[in-house]
Order: C-alpha cells, then structure tokens, then sequence
C-alpha cells in the first residue's frame, strides 16, 4: 500500500511540473473532461438486493437493527443474571437466618472469635 502511495505522489508530481507550461485552452478542456467524466462515473449502489424479492434493501438498517438487537439482548442477559444471583443469596440468607433461629445457643456465643474459628473448622 506504501508502494502504491508514493506511484501516486511521484505521478503527481510529475504532472504538477508541466501544469504552468499548459496552454489555458488545453487546460480548460482537461477541465470539461475530467467533470465530464466525474458526472459519468457509476455511483455505487447503498442498497443491497435480496435474492428473491426484488426490492432494494438498505443495508444500514440491518446492520443497525442487529446491533440494537445485540444491545436488548445483553441487556436482558445482565438484568436477568443479576436478578437470579440476588434470588440466590436471598435463599443463602434465608438458610442462615433458620439455622440461627433455630438453635439453641446463647447470643454471647456468636460474639466470641473462637466460636467462628470453630466454625469454620466444622463446615470444612
């Protein structure tokens, strides 16, 4: 690609050179013949053409109606795993909250450092 701009940079320095020798006739209808060949030149066309159908689709509106859909359903995604990890601790809390409801120790015991240590120790 390199190789290609500097072709065209040394073309064109080339053809600059002998740009103030030209004679304004010569010059005036290199002009009319380059506009002529602007407005001749075939526009791409934006739309794409199904098979089938017939119909020029524009292909903008699919590239942006999938990147939208891409973005509702991550977003779906995100609110749904964020609801689900808070259903499950609500239940994680719930099973704590039962167990200690349930038991018969004495509140001072869950006070004491050693008692957590312990625990620790048995849930292992």
């Amino acid at each position: 690609m390199n190789g290609e701009n500097e072709f065209g940079y040394k073309a064109r320095q080339i053809l600059n050179q002998g740009l103030d020798t030209l004679d304004r006739e010569v010059a005036g209808r290199l002009h009319q013949a380059r506009q002529a060949a602007l407005s001749s030149q075939r526009v791409p066309a934006t739309g794409l053409r199904l098979a089938g159908i017939g119909h020029n689709v524009e292909f903008a509106f699919f590239a942006n109606a999938r990147s939208l859909f891409a973005v509702i359903a991550l977003t779906i995604g995100a609110t749904g795993t964020y609801y689900w990890n808070a259903f499950e601790q609500v239940q994680e809390f719930e099973e704590i909250d039962s167990a200690l409801l349930v038991d018969e120790l004495p509140p001072s015991a869950y006070l004491d450092r050693g008692f957590h240590a312990w625990l620790e120790r048995a849930s292992d």
